[in-house]
């Protein structure tokens, strides 16, 4: 899809979306510099959802009211659709403009760009992950039931692996098709394209919401509850961890110059490292990029 030079500035520079507890979705401007208000729109509950950005600019966010929503650039809704549980899951768009998103009623949902139903696949428990979206288009999400979900584009399944405890965090994919995934029972996955493990990296506390990211040189950066953020080879072995002042439950940011930002108990923390920007993988953290646009066909 070509997408104008007006959708592209409105989808990089001029939407930054503030997140509520509340049931506000915000479009604020920063190319003004000023942080002035664009629009906001108001769903029925609380919006824990970040949202993705399609190729032409829609934007889709889940809400505690069940459901999915499709806001156009300028704040209008262009359609919404119901799920049987509210939505803690964030959407991932893949290269067809399907949108996959998970519910607390047991399913991922994959949702086409008109707003109707292409299939869901049903988990044994809550699915509060967001999907990562490989490069032959398999879908892998998590859930409460302590699996990872590889599912083909059909919704079928491919494979599922088995953790010790539930599967907040979402995927990662590395340049050889390595899945990482946290989990709560403390570990970090990585899992061979085939549902295999191959190796996994025991922390002190629990893989909750942190999820994995992938430097340029394949360093692996997640954060625990044990109040570390890790950095770790690709073979599983430790490069180094640094000591924050509380839980991390946020997904790190890799800087092209090698900073590594993540947040914990109420700081910002910027770490030096050595990857020089995330890798150039099909989705090397959550959200695909640095710009958390969700969206597949969006490079760095």
């Amino acid at each position: 899809m070509i997408v104008t030079s007006n959708v592209k500035k409105s989808i990089l520079f001029l939407i930054v979306f503030c997140l509520s507890i509340f049931s506000i979705a915000f479009a604020i401007n920063v190319s003004s510099g000023n942080g002035s208000l664009k629009w906001k729109y108001e769903t029925n509950r609380g919006i824990y959802s970040s949202p993705a950005i399609g190729s032409d600019g829609t934007i889709y966010v889940g809400s505690g009211d069940d459901y999915l929503y499709a806001i156009n650039p300028d704040g209008s809704l262009k359609w919404k659709c119901e799920t049987d549980s509210w939505i803690v899951s964030s959407p991932a768009i893949g290269s067809d403009g399907t949108i996959y998103v998970g519910s607390g009623d047991d399913y991922l949902y994959a949702i086409n760009p008109d707003g109707s139903l292409k299939w869901k696949y049903k988990a044994n428990f809550w699915i509060y992950s967001s999907s990562a979206i490989g490069s032959d288009g398999t879908i892998y999400v998590g859930s409460d039931d302590s699996y990872l979900y590889a599912l083909n584009p059909d919704g079928s399944l491919k494979w599922k692996y088995k953790t010790d405890y539930w599967i907040y965090s979402s995927s990662a994919i590395g340049s050889d098709g390595t899945i990482y995934v946290g989990s709560d029972d403390s570990y970090l996955y990585a899992l061979n394209p085939d549902g295999s493990l191959k190796w996994k990296y025991e922390t002190d506390g629990g893989i909750d919401f942190s999820k994995p990211a992938i430097g340029s040189d394949g360093t692996i950066y997640v954060g625990s509850e044990d109040y570390y953020l890790y950095a770790i080879n690709p073979d599983g072995l430790l490069k180094w961890k640094y000591k924050t002042d509380g839980e991390i439950y946020s997904c790190p940011a890799i800087g092209s110059d090698g900073t590594i930002y993540v947040g914990s108990y109420g700081y910002l923390y910027a770490i030096q490292g050595e990857s020089e920007g995330l890798a150039d993988t099909p989705w090397p953290k959550f959200k695909k990029n640095n710009r958390n646009t969700g969206n597949y066909d969006d490079a760095e």
